[in-house]
This record gives C-alpha cells, structure tokens and sequence, in this order.
C-alpha cells in the first residue's frame, strides 16, 4: 500500500470522523480509524459501534490496501507537515510518512480488529437542505436532558410527516418543537429518535443536502461524498404534544436582545442550582425580573414591554429563558401565560421564514 495525499483534504476528512472516534474506551480499537484504498481515492471510517462515519479524499493510489490508524495521532502528524503533498507506504506492521525532508513511522493494528462496518441503508429519493436541517436541530438542541438516565429524553424525536418536518425535544422541564415543510417524497420512517451526539455531528458537514435513508437497524444520511450510519433506537418519547397550548390569553411582547441582557445580569444573583427568577407582569406596559439567591442576596429589573393581560407572577428557570433567547435571531419574542401555575410557551416574532413554527414550553417552578 503505497498513497500520495494532500495534506488539507486529509485534514478536512479526518475532522469529520473525530466527533465519532472514541478516545476514551474500553475497545482500543475504537480510538482508530479504518483506512482503505478505493479506486483513486483514500477512504476513511470511524465507529463508535452505534454511529459510523464513512468518507474519503482524493489520493495517488500505487498500491491498494487497508490499514488501522490511530485517530488523534495520525491526525495531529499530518497537521504538523512541513509540505502540503506527503506520501504514506505502508511497511510491515507500521507506515512511512513523507514530507519533504520529514520522515515518520507509525504503528498500525491489524485492520481486521476493526468492527464490521454497518451496511449503508440503500438510497432513497428523500432529500433536505442540510441548513434547514442544521437550523431546526439547533432550535431544540439545548432542551435535550444532558444527565438524565431516561435515555428516550437524551435525544430529539425526529417526525417525517407528508410534506412536513417536526422536530422535538425535551427534559421534562422545557420543551421545544420545531416544523417547516418538507419536499415532496417518501418519507425513509414515519418518526426515529436521533441521539444526542448523532444530532452534533451534522455541522460537521458543510454540503447543500443531506440524503435520509433507513433499514430495518440503521439510519443513512448521505451528504455529498460523505456517508453517516446511525444505529436506530428503540425507545419511547413522551407525548409531548398534551403540554402544548397556544391560546393562552395573556401575551407579552418584548425585544428580545433587551430581554437577554437583562434575564443575564438579574440571573447573576439567583440560586445556583434552581436558577429561578420572578417574572412580574404588569397591565400598564412593565415587566419586573426578581431573583432571590437567599444567602447571595438578590437582584431585579424593570423593562417596558407590549403586555395585554392581568397582572401575574411566574416564576421561570432563567437558564432556560436565557438558552432560547440566545438560539433565536428575531428581533422580538412573545411569552403566553394563562396564570403563575401554569406552563408559559415563548414564540418568536417574525422568525426565520424557512420555519412554519417554533414553540418553547417552560414549566414553571416554585419559589
């Protein structure tokens, strides 16, 4: 096995594959990727034994093969070229490393340790902007659980409807759901959990499009040359559409930056672990944030919104508030109550026109 490779496209590949490369793991072998020649190209794949990463880089191929490299190390060595065209040759049990006037050898494992690659789940004719796509995952990302041991709430439900895309995700305390419309096609599934980690791995990917397939154990999404196979999850997501409600009658419109900055200073002084904050609402145009951080002290603001309703409190985990605000780009936010015991929805005004609706549920708490 004898290649010659440029050193920036090797890089750009090998990036991809680190989000799914296991550093610290009980199985050495995950911590490497797989290594094969394919016609004039170099392909690469890496395991996590649930997600697959498959993709590959132009290469002068003089000798085909496969080889086990390890990830960080082989990564951090071509980084640290002296040239942009390097050659690798594979020699016994290591490959030699060339650029330039550097020389290098590196240990290889056997490539026939390496996991059974997951077949990919054949082509279908289901298709998404791959920004679209980015932009609704990131939309519900942060509601996901980051310790809960309820694994069905340590991922987002992902629905393919007719001509529609809804995308959910909760911690039982907030949630947010997200819908645009979709192309036309035959939908790969009707609904699939999309773990956490598989959700991070998609901004990885810079292409248009991304290609969504599914088989009886896998689900396939194929963006421009690079191909991702994600074990499917047989759980249970909770019925999360009982806690939507859209007609709450009072309504309070404030600019959302404003709001931000404000929720972050009051914030400063609440508890550290309940995060909680007052929201007092006032029928002649004002709404007061007042935290309590008990042996901290407290802090409170005053600002001038758009409010029609009676006059309430609720109290709201600020991080919670403070995670929406800052996903959304609009200019202004409108929160929902109905009363200070009840769940409070914040929408945006005016959002991003590629959404047909996006809906952030806070259940309140008790100060």
């Amino acid at each position: 096995m004898e290649l010659k490779l440029q050193r920036n496209l090797v890089l750009q590949e090998l990036s991809i594959l680190q989000g799914v490369v296991e550093h610290r793991t009980t199985i050495p072998i995950l911590s490497s990727i797989l290594a094969e020649t394919a016609d004039a190209r170099l392909r690469m794949v890496a395991t996590d034994l649930d997600m697959t990463i498959m993709t590959d880089c132009p290469a002068i191929v003089h000798g085909g093969g496969r080889i086990t490299l390890e990830s960080r190390v082989f990564q951090n060595l071509v980084r640290n070229l002296p040239e942009e065209e390097f050659s690798l040759r594979l020699d016994g049990d290591s490959v030699e490393i060339t650029s330039g006037r550097f020389k290098s050898r590196m240990s290889v494992a056997d490539p026939s340790e390496y996991p059974t690659v997951p077949e990919i789940p054949p082509d279908g004719e289901y298709s998404l902007p791959l920004d679209l796509f980015q932009l609704m995952l990131d939309r519900v990302a942060f509601s996901i659980t980051k310790d809960d041991p309820k694994f069905q709430l340590n991922g987002a439900l992902v629905k393919l409807l007719p001509g529609e895309i809804e995308i959910a995700a909760t911690d039982g305390h907030r949630l947010a759901v997200v819908r645009a419309n979709a192309p036309e096609g035959l939908p790969p599934f009707e609904q699939q959990l999309f773990p956490r980690k598989l959700l991070a791995e998609f901004a990885r990917f810079g292409d248009e499009s991304v290609q969504l397939s599914a088989s009886d154990n896998h689900l396939g999404f194929r963006m421009g040359e690079r191909t991702l196979v994600s074990r499917i999850v047989e759980l249970r997501f909770p019925q999360y559409e009982r806690v939507i409600v859209r007609d709450n009658p009072s309504r309070a419109r404030i600019d959302r930056k404003e709001f931000l900055a404000s929720l972050r200073r009051v914030s400063l002084m609440a508890h550290e672990k309940a995060r909680g904050v007052r929201f007092r609402f006032d029928p002649s145009g004002e709404l007061t944030l007042v935290s309590i951080g008990y042996e901290r002290g407290s802090a409170e603001e005053t600002l001038t919104v758009s409010y029609q309703g009676d006059g309430m409190e609720i109290a709201l985990n600020a991080q919670y508030v403070i995670d929406v605000l800052q996903t959304l780009e609009c200019p202004m936010v409108e929160l929902q109550l109905k009363d200070g015991n009840t769940q409070c929805v914040l929408v945006p005004v005016d959002d991003d026109p590629r959404l047909e609706e996006y809906i952030y549920v806070l259940m309140p708490m008790r100060l």
